[in-house]
């Protein structure tokens, strides 16, 4: 008898629950959204996060409401894969709408402090960019930041005819009266030609490395260790 007044209590309790609008129900999100949400997870467990990360883009690309809880496993899969500025953002998301009363509350605390001693071996490593890939040395100039090149303007072919007299070595105009008139050209000294005027007849040019501006190095798709090798 006392066991069925329990049960009876229990029950009585369950419907008063349901009948108060103001007692917090479980959200209900939408199949499709759970079922994008479940297929991440399950590929974050099989260690394949590239894949992760395109499914929970794809729930993103519902326009539909999200669980807090996708802002924390997006996370763990965006630091894994070295997108730590947007790890960033998805964590910090996530402890604002969870607090300290969220599933994975102390998870995501960890998995911030993580992300920002990456970023904090970044920026104290010559070896990457702020992004955390590592240089390499530019093909283009082999590292020393400059190169030579041939003349864009003469090819290496100065010198070069000289335009005011179109390579004759001499003006001609005509008079009114028509009459020609010869005179020597100022400009190549009668030559018909004058060295190239970009690269002053040296048929080369010595600048910085367009590639690499002058840095001597380029990002390559190595994620840095922050360790010289």
């Amino acid at each position: 008898m006392r066991i069925v007044f329990v049960c009876l209590l229990l029950a009585l309790s369950f419907l008063g629950i349901a009948q108060n609008p103001n007692f917090p129900l479980p959200q209900q999100f939408d199949p499709e959204v759970e079922k994008l949400i479940d297929q991440a997870i399950q590929q974050m467990e099989v260690e394949d996060y590239e894949a992760a990360n395109s499914t929970f883009r794809q729930a993103l690309a519902t326009n539909k409401v999200l669980p807090t809880s996708m802002s924390y496993f997006f996370a763990k899969t965006l630091f894994v894969i070295h997108q730590n500025q947007n790890a960033k953002n998805f964590v910090e998301k996530y402890i604002e709408l969870a607090g300290k009363g969220g599933d994975h509350y102390e998870e995501a605390v960890s998995l911030r402090n993580l992300i920002d001693k990456e970023f904090n071996d970044i920026k104290a490593c010559d070896l990457c960019n702020l992004s955390g890939y590592r240089y390499s040395t530019c093909d283009n100039c082999n590292g020393v930041g400059h190169t030579v090149e041939l003349c864009y303007n003469c090819y290496g072919n100065s010198p070069i005819m000289c335009k005011k007299c179109i390579g004759r070595g001499v003006l001609i105009t005509t008079t009114a009266f028509g009459e020609r008139i010869y005179s020597s050209c100022d400009t190549c000294e009668s030559k018909g030609y004058v060295d190239c005027p970009v690269c002053m007849g040296k048929r080369e040019i010595a600048g910085r490395c367009t590639i690499c501006l002058g840095t001597g190095k380029k990002v390559s798709k190595q994620i840095c260790n922050h360790q010289i090798e």
